[in-house]
């Protein structure tokens, strides 16, 4: 014998408020995550300065690979610069 059940769920307005607040902040932080930051923005990013960024690039290869370079200007990805710090 199968039994099966049907359930009403009624939101609030409130709820639904809730759900969105929730639907747009994730949005916004995979937005972020997919931002592609410049040289400088990269270096504020991580928290050094510009120039140890630099000495960074030099010195450490995975963070030479995970350059996009477009049209001659070198870009990083949120996301790919938390993953470089996490294992540097």
């Amino acid at each position: 014998m199968i039994v099966t059940a049907t359930y009403e769920h009624e939101l609030s307005d409130a709820d639904i408020e809730r759900i969105a607040e929730r639907v747009v902040r994730k949005l916004k932080q995979d937005e972020d995550q997919n931002k592609l930051l410049n040289i400088t923005e990269s270096a504020k990013y991580c928290g050094v300065s510009k120039e140890t960024f630099w000495r960074w690039r030099k010195r450490y290869k995975n963070l030479q690979n995970i350059a996009i370079t477009a049209g001659g200007v070198v870009q990083f990805r949120a996301e790919d610069l938390d993953k470089f710090l996490k294992n540097k």
